[in-house]
């Protein structure tokens, strides 16, 4: 047998002595990655075991340490497992933002004589008469859950205390097979009553029928684990201090609360020496329990306890049922789902091993063959709980991916090639590419204070849009009359350049004029609904892109003729996709006098680079552009049909003067096609 099992690692964040700002995205780059870890570890073996394990001990330096756990079966042990687990956490993401010591004695973390408490957290369960409905609550969860809060609390104490999160890969066939069949007859039974209820609305109803179409849905063909969720302590008031402070960071509360409950016992009381042992051997023990499952409804059988109520000539077989309800039903004799007497293949047996053994009904579920649910949860419902506390402010600095427009598009250029509404904004922190598409966005604001990447990122989007358009006109205005004027002067692409407030108006009305009325025009003629089947059609046209950059000297100048503008915006928004002219405005300013309501609505994805955190909670709604590091040039959030997320835009090298020639750049492939 592998003596490196159980493997223990001491967990420890990774200082810098540079940069002590501290961003959101960084944090939630953490959180993700131990998320990742928790996925990795459940594709790496079967029958697998993996606990964190917050020690507080104040006679130790530091007081709290954390450790991170992880066992298997003995006769499932080998060295390739355990070589295995070591190099995914000390060399896979995990390790970018935390030190992992592999602890040589494992025994020294088994003593635990002084736990005089243990308080574990379950999934909320309630059993409902006279209805008879058994409700295991499932988690909900609080993926913002940094641990931090909980730290804090487990640091306030004055006496020794571990909290423990475990998880267990869940293997019990025969055990889901009893459950399985238990779903199912409890929906079956929770239609019938729903199809014979006389009233409008029955609440409870709803609510059960909610809850095990959800178990139906995620829970069969899921990745499921088996969880323990304890705290074990000298102090009663500790171990639940921690475990309601760990709650309420871990879950989120809905309009029937938070839905999850506690169970405490000391040292004398049943399920106290089993919980105990199963710390101590990395494992999970299901002894402590709720109280309830002592009552009699666990005996009863779903099909005979749910039924519909009974009216009119049927009343007097009510009152007989009723008192059937009072008295357990016939069971088998054992009552432990892992000793029902209906085991698999007992219908083969009956049928003589026939074919038709496989088509015979599963047999009659009870309510204690749902047990097993209170103590299995999906890798989304714990993940609120399993989580590696993020460390304070000031420790940690992190670097994202980045690559250059001739890598990116040397990799994808095919993406666009085989469809030119295609274009790639980036690439996010895993390194894959991040792609927009003309076709289902209109128009695009692109934010960012000096030096963030705009202007770079604008140069990128040209790019792919002539190479892709070689047609495509493009209108820029722009009003520091120095960024894009390579592009009439050196690639003589199909461009045209206003630098001034006052040329901006005749602009505007110029391309409502030949671009816009046109392309109605052609639509109404060929009676068709857009631009792509106007190509169809073999009408030689291609998308406009109309740039205005920089927004805030249209706002400083002329009230009126941001009015204007924005009223081309609305309309255009309106008819965009179908007309194939789409505006990306710009700004180095994005108050809220300079990106105003209007602006906002019709710009259906943006891209925002490092603003304050004011300017990203106006125009995103949170503070995520405003927590980029001034360092990271060209990263930015992407706000877009597809969501929220963070992109990393590529430097595109520009001809500069005699420096930097067009054939050294991209921008030759443009040259040779005109």
């Amino acid at each position: 047998m592998n003596q490196n099992f159980p493997l223990c690692f001491e967990i420890a964040p990774k200082r810098i002595t540079q940069d002590n700002t501290y961003q959101s995205d960084i944090r939630k780059e953490i959180l993700q990655s131990q998320q990742q870890v928790m996925r990795s570890l459940t594709r790496v073996a079967s029958n697998f075991t993996f606990s964190i394990r917050y020690f507080y001990n104040p006679d130790q330096t530091p007081k709290i340490k954390t450790y991170l756990l992880l066992n298997q079966a003995g006769e499932y042990q080998t060295e390739e497992i355990s070589e295995q687990v070591v190099s995914l956490l000390t060399k896979g993401k995990f390790s970018d933002f935390f030190t992992l010591k592999l602890q040589a004695d494992f025994n020294q973390y088994q003593k635990l004589d002084w736990v005089n408490f243990i308080g574990e957290i379950f999934k909320d369960e309630e059993f409902i008469e006279p209805q008879n409905y058994y409700l295991p609550h499932l988690f909900e969860v609080n993926q913002s859950n940094d641990m931090s809060a909980v730290y804090d609390v487990i640091n306030h104490s004055d006496r020794k205390l571990i909290l423990e999160i475990t998880l267990q890969t869940y293997q019990n066939s025969y055990e889901k097979q009893l459950w399985v069949n238990a779903i199912n007859q409890m929906l079956t039974q929770l239609d019938t009553v729903n199809s014979n209820s006389t009233s409008n609305k029955d609440n409870l109803l709803s609510t059960t029928l909610a809850l095990y179409q959800k178990y139906q849905q995620l829970y069969p063909n899921g990745d499921l684990f088996k969880y323990s969720i304890k705290a074990l302590a000298e102090n009663r008031g500790d171990a639940r201090v921690v475990l309601e402070t760990l709650i309420n960071h871990a879950t989120k509360e809905n309009h029937h609360g938070k839905q999850c409950q506690i169970v405490l016992v000391n040292k004398d009381q049943p399920g106290f020496l089993e919980s105990l042992q199963a710390t101590e051997n990395v494992d999970i023990s299901t002894a402590i329990e709720w109280s309830g499952w002592q009552k009699k409804f666990s005996e009863m059988v779903i099909k005979e306890v749910i039924k519909p109520k009974i009216i009119g000539k049927d009343k007097a077989k009510e009152n007989s049922l009723s008192i059937s309800f009072m008295l357990p039903p016939p069971t088998p004799k054992a009552l432990n789902p892992a000793q029902n007497q209906n085991k698999p293949g007992e219908s083969d047996a009956v049928l003589g091993g026939s074919p038709l053994a496989k088509f015979s009904s599963p047999p009659p579920s009870r309510i204690i063959d749902l047990k097993p649910l209170h103590r299995l949860a999906t890798s989304q419902e714990i993940s609120g709980f399993f989580r590696i506390a993020v460390p304070k402010p000031g420790i940690i600095t992190m670097t994202f991916p980045t690559a250059t427009a001739e890598e990116i598009f040397n990799s994808y250029r095919h993406l666009i090639e085989e469809d030119n509404d295609t274009y790639i904004v980036g690439i996010d922190d895993e390194g894959n590419p991040v792609l927009s598409s003309w076709a289902k966005t209109s128009h695009r604001l692109v934010a960012g204070v000096p030096g963030a990447g705009k202007s770079n990122f604008l140069n990128w989007i040209i790019y792919q849009f002539l190479y892709a358009n070689p047609k495509g006109k493009i209108y820029i205005a722009d009003f520091a009359g120095a960024d894009f004027n390579f592009l009439v002067d050196r690639v003589k692409a199909n461009v045209e350049i206003i630098t001034t407030v006052e040329e901006c108006q005749n602009l505007v009305e110029k391309i409502h004029s030949q671009e816009h009325q046109r392309r109605l025009e052609l639509l109404q003629k060929y009676e068709v609904h857009n631009i792509t089947e106007l190509q169809e059609e073999g009408v030689d046209i291609q998308r406009t892109l109309w740039i205005i950059d920089e927004a805030a000297d249209i706002a400083d100048a002329s009230s009126k003729l941001r009015d204007t503008i924005e009223k081309r915006l609305k309309e255009y928004a309106r008819k965009g996709r179908k007309f194939g002219i789409h505006i990306i405005y710009c700004t180095q300013r994005p108050t809220a006098a300079i990106i105003t309501p209007q602006v906002t609505d019709q710009c259906e994805e943006k891209v925002i680079f490092r603003v304050s955190r004011e300017a990203s909670q106006s125009i995103l709604e949170d503070s995520m552009a405003g927590d980029i590091p001034i360092t990271s040039r060209g990263r930015a959030v992407l706000q877009g049909y597809a969501g929220k997320m963070f992109v990393n835009t590529p430097l595109i090298k520009v001809p500069v003067g005699s420096k930097i020639q067009v054939a050294d750049t991209l921008w030759s492939k443009i040259v040779e096609r005109s």
